[in-house]
């Protein structure tokens, strides 16, 4: 590229910029300015990054490449500089947010007019040849994954870890600096949707799920490249593919989580540093790329840390190849690590000393890694796939591993040792297909044994290459990790899926290169045409009609599966079911609250408190005051218990009041508190009640889903205005209250109490809360007892370090007689009633109340 052109590009970036906040800045529809805001903060200074970096290297990258990395630091550089903006006192405004990103996108234009030098070759040549196949692949690739990815964004609701993302978001713009730290996971989730959010003033579920799915995207098209660099095109071409309709990464690509953004980090981590294997020009500049890479993926979740193992291995191999080069290679490594730890430690070193910190490593160490290792979760995870795939698909990638495996026992051994060989291994996958739990001693699984060994085998077999086994090796540890090593890995099980696909892909890839010789060139070609056209329909129509399709196929299951795809189970998991079509009319709710029709606090079958708080945009949820009552159904489990609860419930004098309509269909019973007894609530008929219909609601709340509403527990910890740091039992700490009432206060009015609440070390009974107003000896002339949370948190569910904001509303008794009271809070067995006592500093015990304030009734 000469000065002349160089030129020409950076002029082409400022006029791509100027074009974009043109469109930011003017009435378009919502997509369109979250594009541009995508462009603005991403894209734009994604690819000035990886020019200023790489593109002008020694070892320049091609073209696909360049597009690939410039979409993967697009999201580095929207994460940085939005977690840097939540760390000023008062939230980023958008002026704020606009500027910053503005001025590094100039910023780097600029360091690249005043650096201009010529780059080098790349690491690979370019593909001679007829090169028509390849880009058929890719069109039918990018048109499968883009309808895959992009239809029906806007459809779902928010599904429950969504609508934090969503709340955390707006709690970030809203100035609470630590929201981040109370997530139980990196924050890019958070803060790619506060980037958006920030900059056009809105966020919808298609606007907040849109970089996610082009992650997505980019995911499936890093595989291609992957699988080219390191096998051949129809391998990596098949890889993908397989990846485009594994209903995983469709799922994935459909809610605001941090898996697109790992799927992409991880594949293009091991890609750069394979290319270094390739060529080790630049080593400082790929290194360091493959660090921002690999830091953007830690700093999505946890588990973006895991390519670090083949990325080390390349390395390794690296210095080993280039062992005259050691010197610069260490350099290199060491500035690379610098970039990486100075990227994760700006999150993480606040993250890790935050006092919220204890309640996230209990969450992750007793709640999903569990703490008695070895586990055997094959059969939870087969049936699950089989849910988000066919089992068609489940067996065949199943299939081709164990031909894979046996091909590498057969380059290894001769015939008469790799015939017993591979019957072994080939019973071993067909045993523990049918068995999964066979190999069971003294009560204990011990399946993870047979499978290190296989596995290990087939990694460490000489005869090989080097890009095959770091492969195998990715796919191994990380499949023996999440099936054996973590209690419970539900849908992070996709974390060996990539290279499994490689694996998969390679081998039928090998199988039809070795077609020919039986059948002739032109039948092959004809017969894999056939094959993988009658696979994408077959693939293609599973993946539409459970993710696509509005059917709601899955809410649904019995009455709207589709036929032809044999399930080995009559009714399928109903755990960790993500980015299904569901549509409950919830913004109606919203619309409902925000125009007064509904007013009052309200309860709901939805259990998780993430949902109701998005759409009713901060309404009270409180089951013990609920004026309102939400019935709907969701694809998590509703047991037979579940009903009778909600049916008990509604007997406390609530009736049906209006129903929501998605396409026409009962989505959402509302029920409004009368004092009316019915037996049976929620069997009285529906026909009737007022209608109100979905559709004619979306346009509206959207426009007015801005971020100024009222948030609390549990998407923020507010702030205490009365702190107090009492000790209950070595339990619980009583961190502080807020406390408000009309003044004067008068017989029959309320006093609105908030508790703040921090477990010391888990607890395994339930406390009940007291709260009562009395003088001495005197009568009682305000009092509310309950479970805290509004009786949806109860204290054996806390984990120790959570701030629990525990709100109550206290009447004051009719009779109550003018005069100054004293409040008094403290928790108690309601079994027992056996109090929790107030402990000193020293230990000892002061009392099993804790006196909070003095509260006056009437005038002064």
């Amino acid at each position: 590229m000469n000065n002349r052109w160089y030129n020409r590009w950076l002029g082409i970036a400022l006029l791509v910029s100027a074009l974009a906040h043109v469109v930011l800045w003017t009435p378009t529809p919502m997509l369109a300015q979250a594009l541009a805001v995508l462009t603005i903060a991403g894209f734009l200074p994604g690819a000035l990054l990886i020019e200023a970096l790489v593109g002008r290297s020694a070892s320049r990258p091609d073209r696909f490449e360049r597009l690939l990395y410039s979409i993967a630091a697009a999201f580095g550089v929207m994460v940085l500089v939005m977690l840097l903006l939540s760390y000023l006192p008062g939230g980023p405004t958008q002026l704020l947010t606009l500027l910053a990103f503005d001025v590094l996108t100039l910023a780097l234009i600029l360091w690249l007019w005043l650096r201009r030098s010529p780059a080098g070759e790349p690491a690979w040549p370019s593909p001679g040849g007829d090169q028509r196949w390849l880009w058929i692949g890719l069109i039918v690739l990018l048109a499968v994954g883009s309808v895959t990815r992009f239809v029906g964004l806007e459809y779902t609701d928010f599904q429950g870890d969504e609508a934090r993302a969503a709340l955390r978001a707006a709690a970030v713009l809203q100035g609470y600096e630590d929201v981040l730290m109370l997530h139980k996971k990196g924050p890019t989730e958070i803060l790619l949707p506060t980037v958006l959010y920030a900059l056009t003033g809105h966020l919808t579920e298609q606007t907040a799920r849109l970089p996610f799915a082009i992650a997505n995207l980019a995911g499936l098209l890093a595989v291609f490249l992957l699988g080219i660099r390191l096998y051949r095109p129809l391998a990596g071409w098949i890889a993908a593919m397989l990846l485009a309709f594994d209903g995983y990464f469709i799922g994935f690509a459909h809610i605001v989580q941090y898996q697109s953004i790992v799927f992409l980090t991880s594949v293009l981590t091991v890609l750069v540093l394979y290319r270094l294997y390739t060529k080790p020009a630049a080593a400082t500049n790929y290194l360091t790329l493959a660090a921002i890479f690999l830091a953007t993926g830690m700093l999505s979740h946890y588990e973006g840390v895991l390519p670090a193992l083949p990325a080390a291995v390349l390395l390794a191999a690296t210095f080993w190849r280039y062992r005259e080069q050691w010197r610069t290679l260490l350099g290199a490594t060491a500035i690379a690590a610098a970039a990486g730890a100075l990227l994760l430690g700006a999150f993480y070193f606040p993250y890790i000393y935050h006092e919220r910190f204890t309640a996230t490593y209990t969450y992750l160490t007793a709640r999903r890694i569990g703490s008695s290792p070895p586990y055997n979760n094959l059969n939870d995870v087969f049936l699950r796939t089989t849910l988000y795939s066919t089992t068609l698909q489940v067996l065949l990638w199943i299939l081709l591993t164990l031909l894979a495996a046996l091909r590498v026992v057969r380059q290894n051994f001769s015939r008469t040792l790799s015939l017993p060989l591979s019957a072994l291994i080939t019973l071993f996958f067909g045993v523990t297909l049918f068995w999964p739990e066979w190999f069971t001693i003294g009560g204990k699984d011990w399946a993870v044994l047979p499978f290190t060994l296989v596995f290990g085998l087939i990694v460490l077999l000489p005869r090989q290459s080097l890009e095959n086994r770091v492969i195998w090796l990715w796919f191994s540890a990380v499949m023996i990790l999440a099936l054996f090593l973590v209690e419970k890995p539900r849908t992070h099980v996709y974390t060996f899926f990539m290279p499994w696909a490689l694996i998969a892909g390679n081998e039928l890839a090998l199988l039809w290169a070795s077609l020919p010789r039986h059948t002739g060139t032109q039948p092959a070609k004809a017969l894999g045409i056939g094959a993988a056209a009658v696979l994408i329909v077959y693939f293609g129509l599973y993946a539409f009609h459970f993710f696509l399709s509005r059917e709601e196929v899955l809410l649904n299951y019995f009455e709207k599966r589709p036929a032809g795809y044999w399930t080995p189970y009559e009714e399928p998991d109903n755990k960790a079911r993500f980015g299904f079509p569901l549509n409950n009319g919830w913004k109606t709710i919203g619309e409902l609250y925000r125009t007064g029709v509904l007013t009052g606090s309200f309860e709901t079958t939805e259990k998780e408190a993430w949902v109701p708080a998005w759409y009713t945009r901060g309404a009270e949820r409180c089951r013990r005051d609920a004026q309102w009552f939400f019935q709907i159904r969701n694809l998590e489990p509703w047991s037979t218990q579940d009903e009778l609860a909600m049916e008990h419930y509604l007997r406390q004098g609530f009736e049906k009041w209006g129903r929501v309509q998605v396409n026409g269909e009962d989505k959402l019973i509302i029920y409004k508190r009368t004092g009316v007894h019915q037996e049976y609530p929620s069997q009285a008929p529906n026909e009737g009640l007022p209608v109100f219909r979905a559709e004619e609601y979306i346009e509206s709340f959207d426009r007015h889903a801005l971020a100024d509403f009222p948030l609390t527990y549990p998407s923020v910890d507010p702030p205490i205005a009365y702190p107090l740091q009492v000790n209950l039992g070595n339990l619980i700490t009583l961190e502080g209250y807020d406390i408000r009432y009309e003044k004067p206060l008068r017989p029959g009015d309320n006093i609105y109490l908030t508790l703040y609440w921090r477990a010391q070390r888990p607890i395994d009974k339930s406390y009940k809360v007291f709260n009562q107003v009395f003088f001495g000896d005197g009568p009682m002339v305000a009092q509310r007892d309950g479970y805290p949370v509004c009786e949806g948190r109860e204290t054996w569910r806390w984990d120790p370090g959570e701030l629990i904001t525990d709100p109550y509303t206290i009447p004051v008794k009719d009779d109550a007689p003018d005069g100054l009271y004293p409040l008094y809070t403290g928790m108690y067995l309601e079994e027992t009633f056996e109090r929790l006592p107030i402990l000193d500093e020293e230990g000892n015990e002061i009392g099993t109340q804790v006196h909070l304030t003095d509260i006056r009734i009437g005038e002064e």
